[in-house]
C-alpha cells in the first residue's frame, strides 16, 4: 500500500524535522506513505502572496480566504483525475479515535488536508466541497500543521508494514486490547526505591500474565 497526503498549508516547511525522523521517515523511505506540500500562497489571488482577510464582522484578526483554498483543492484533484476524501483539522468537531484511523486506512489511499491558521477559514470552502472537520482533541492550538502531524501519524502507523502485526495487537485502544487503554509496562530492575513489578508478571505463567493484563486495561 502506498498512501498519500495531500498538504494544503502555509508553511511547508514546518514538517520537515518530523517527517524526517523515526517511524515515519523509515516508512517514507520504503515509500509506503508519501507527503506531498501546496504552499497556499502559491495560489493566492493577489500579488502580495497573501492569503488571508478580515472577516465581515470587523474583528482585528483575519481569515484564510475561500479563493486559494478553492484553486488549491481544484489543482490537486486535477491531478489526481478523481474527487479525494478532504480533511480540515478543527477545534469544534468530532474527536478523532483509533476505530476511524483503522477504518480511514483501509477506505482511502489519497487524502487532502487542509491546514488552518489565523482565526479560521472561510466557511464557504464546505459550501463547495464536502470536506470532513475531525478534532484531535477539545482544546485550541496555533498551527493547523502540528494537529496534522498528529492526524498523520496515527494513519502512518496503520499503513501494512509499517509496524509489525504484532506491535499493533496490544497497544492502547487497539481492536486486540477492545479499544482499551493499555495495560501498564514494567522492566528490570524488579525493585526500585520500594516499588516493586506486580507478582504476577514475575510468575512466567502466561495464563496469569494475560489475566493481569485484561484486569489492567484502562
Amino acid at each position: 500500500m502506498h498512501m498519500k497526503f495531500h498538504i494544503i498549508t502555509i508553511f511547508p516547511w514546518s514538517f520537515e524535522s518530523y517527517f524526517n525522523s523515526s517511524i515515519l521517515k523509515n516508512a517514507k523511505e520504503k515509500w509506503l506513505f508519501e507527503p506531498i506540500f501546496y504552499n497556499l500562497c502559491d495560489f493566492s489571488v493577489k500579488n502580495t502572496r497573501r492569503v488571508d482577510d478580515r472577516p465581515y464582522w470587523g474583528f482585528p484578526w483575519t481569515v484564510i480566504s475561500v479563493e486559494p483554498l478553492y484553486k488549491a483543492i481544484e489543482f490537486i484533484e486535477k491531478k489526481a483525475g478523481k474527487s479525494l476524501k478532504k480533511i480540515f483539522l478543527s477545534p469544534t468537531w468530532k474527536i478523532f479515535n483509533q476505530k476511524m484511523v483503522s477504518k480511514m486506512v483501509q477506505k482511502f489511499d489519497e487524502i487532502i488536508i487542509i491546514c488552518g491558521h489565523y482565526e479560521w477559514i472561510d466557511a464557504r470552502i464546505f459550501e463547495i466541497f464536502q470536506i470532513e472537520q475531525i478534532s484531535i482533541w477539545k482544546y485550541v492550538i496555533t498551527s493547523g500543521e502540528l494537529a496534522t502531524m498528529v492526524f498523520i501519524d496515527a494513519l502512518v502507523r496503520y499503513i501494512p508494514w509499517v509496524l509489525s502485526k504484532d506491535s499493533l495487537r496490544e497497544e492502547s485502544f487497539s481492536l486486540g486490547l477492545s479499544w482499551k487503554k493499555e495495560y501498564p509496562q514494567y522492566t528490570r530492575p524488579e525493585e526500585f526505591q520500594n516499588h516493586k513489578v506486580p507478582i504476577e508478571l514475575l510468575s512466567g505463567n502466561p495464563k496469569t500474565i494475560d489475566e493481569w493484563k485484561k484486569k489492567n486495561l484502562g
